[in-house]
C-alpha cells in the first residue's frame, strides 16, 4: 500500500530539486565552504557576542561537530557580560534536528508493512523527540 499523495511533500521536493543546479555549479567552481566560514563566525562571536542565555546542543555521533570549539570561544565573552552558557550532549547525529516525521497512512487493514513502518518511524524519531523536549524544557526554565 502506497501512502496517499501529499501536496506539501511535492512542494518541498520541488524546492529541493530547484536548488540542485546552483549547488552543482558551486561545486564545479570549487566552492565547498559556507560563507561566512566557521573561523569568520568564531572571530565575530569572540568580539561581539552578547546573548544572555546560550544553549549549545552537541550530538554524540557527529564527525563535523564544532560545539566544543564554539563553547571555548563563547565562554570568555559570555562571562564578561554576566550571561549564561549551557551545553548538553544528546544521542543523535548532525542531521537529527532535520529529521521530519514521515506521514504514513495505515490502509483499511493494518498489515505487517504498516507495523514495520510504525516501528521504524518510532525508532527514527526518538532522538528528535528527546531534542525537542530538551529545548522546550530549556526555554521553559528561562520563563520560570
Amino acid at each position: 500500500m502506497i501512502p496517499n499523495y501529499d501536496p506539501e511533500v511535492a512542494v518541498s521536493v520541488n524546492k529541493f530539486v530547484d536548488q540542485l543546479p546552483a549547488v552543482f555549479n558551486q561545486l564545479a567552481e570549487g566552492i565547498s565552504e559556507f560563507r561566512p566560514t566557521p573561523s569568520e563566525n568564531l572571530d565575530c562571536f569572540q568580539k561581539s557576542y552578547s546573548v544572555q542565555h546560550t544553549f549549545l546542543v552537541k550530538f554524540n555521533v557527529d564527525a563535523i561537530d564544532q560545539t566544543d570549539l564554539l563553547e571555548e570561544t563563547l565562554k570568555p565573552q559570555v562571562e564578561s557580560i554576566g550571561a549564561k552558557l549551557q551545553k548538553i550532549i544528546l544521542n543523535g547525529t548532525h542531521i537529527t534536528p532535520c529529521i521530519q516525521e514521515p506521514r504514513w497512512q495505515v490502509g483499511d487493514i493494518y498489515s505487517p508493512v504498516d507495523a514495520v513502518a510504525q516501528g521504524l518511524k518510532t525508532i527514527s524519531l526518538n532522538d528528535t523527540r528527546v531534542l525537542t523536549r530538551t529545548i522546550t524544557d530549556w526555554f521553559s526554565q528561562l520563563e520560570g
